[in-house]
């Protein structure tokens, strides 16, 4: 499940400079557009075009950010999910009994030939 993870970085790489990308074309273009039709140094005036323009840009600049924010969110969750799921993997198998506190292990006392005595098994 590590390769999951590695492409949910990835993505998340992706998507970030994604939104890195479109906060920099929307922070310049609306910019451009907030500095149309003001005086510099001044606050634009009510209604006007670019009193509107300062706050979609200021909305739209929010908005990309919580979409990066969605985004992430969305693809780490979905990593979470897929490994919550498939990443489970089966308990190992319990050992066979060994001896009774000896390190040697023992077999299985049917089938272990008394010592010395030339017996065959069964």
């Amino acid at each position: 499940m590590r390769f999951v993870w590695w492409g949910a970085f990835a993505g998340a790489a992706v998507w970030s400079f994604v939104a890195l990308m479109s906060y920099l074309v929307f922070d310049t273009i609306g910019t451009g557009m907030v500095s149309y039709g003001s005086v510099p140094g001044f606050t634009p005036e009510p209604f006007s075009f670019a009193w509107i323009a300062a706050g979609a840009h200021s909305l739209g600049i929010g908005a990309i950010m919580l979409g990066w924010l969605f985004g992430l969110a969305v693809i780490f969750g979905v990593t979470a999910i897929l490994h919550r799921i498939f990443g489970r993997r089966a308990a190992a198998a319990l050992p066979g009994r060994a001896s009774w506190g000896s390190s040697i292990p023992s077999a299985h006392p049917v089938t272990t030939p008394p010592p010395g005595n030339g017996w065959r098994g069964r």
